[in-house]
């Protein structure tokens, strides 16, 4: 979607004549470029405008390059900024939601390291308030909430320090909270099945199973 021909690249001093450019079926606002008749490139409405590319013009072939590369860079942050209109991302998130449209790497780059200077992408400000969430919450143990955070592609460190946000006493009192909401749901079943599907249930949302098992035990008493 996002690339100049071969051709194209091969031959960057020589001038070229724009033979065509049609609009995209499925986006309307982006152009396919025709060069002699081939394929060249994408670009959109506000790349043609800024670079004077219109049909049966000459253009030379490294300034339709510096207009596919300032378009691909233009796109991938509209793109960025409009995923994260809708809710936070993680810079891995947005970076891979970004490649699937077909944006070259450089570009992805680029769009996410201009986000960051502004604060609007921060992987440690995403860390922390996803983590105080889900202790406000109260549904998800510390394994659950931290393998969260791997699989949005954080990095460790990253991970650890917004993990001390949640702590052993806050996962003790969620686990509590959980064990009494199980347990009035599970109120007509035997002692010995009901001890046994609340531990089930805690263990799949992550909480401690020396916790689990502390809660059931003072149960007991």
């Amino acid at each position: 979607m996002f690339y100049v021909n071969s051709f194209i690249i091969e031959n960057m001093e020589e001038k070229c004549v724009i033979s065509a450019i049609e609009p995209q079926k499925k986006k309307k606002d982006r152009y396919n470029i025709y060069v002699d008749g081939e394929y060249a490139a994408s670009l959109g409405a506000e790349a043609l405008v800024t670079f004077g590319i219109i049909e049966g013009s000459a253009i030379q072939m490294s300034m339709l390059q510096e207009a596919v590369s300032k378009d691909n860079a233009q796109y991938a942050f509209d793109s960025a900024a409009k995923l994260l209109s809708h809710k936070m991302r993680t810079r891995s998130e947005l970076a891979g939601r970004l490649k699937e449209k077909n944006i070259e790497e450089q570009a992805v780059e680029s769009a996410l390291d201009k986000l960051a200077s502004y604060g609007y992408v921060d992987d440690a400000a995403y860390a922390k308030e996803y983590v105080q969430g889900a202790v406000h919450t109260g549904r998800w143990g510390r394994k659950a909430v931290e393998y969260r955070l791997k699989e949005k592609g954080l990095e460790q460190s990253v991970i650890d320090e917004a993990m001390e946000l949640y702590t052993e006493e806050d996962e003790k009192e969620n686990a509590r909270r959980q064990l009494q909401t199980a347990a009035a749901r599970l109120k007509n079943d035997d002692k010995r099945k009901q001890k046994q599907k609340i531990y089930a249930a805690l263990a799949r949302h992550g909480f401690d199973y020396g916790v689990i098992s502390t809660l059931l035990s003072e149960e007991d008493d």
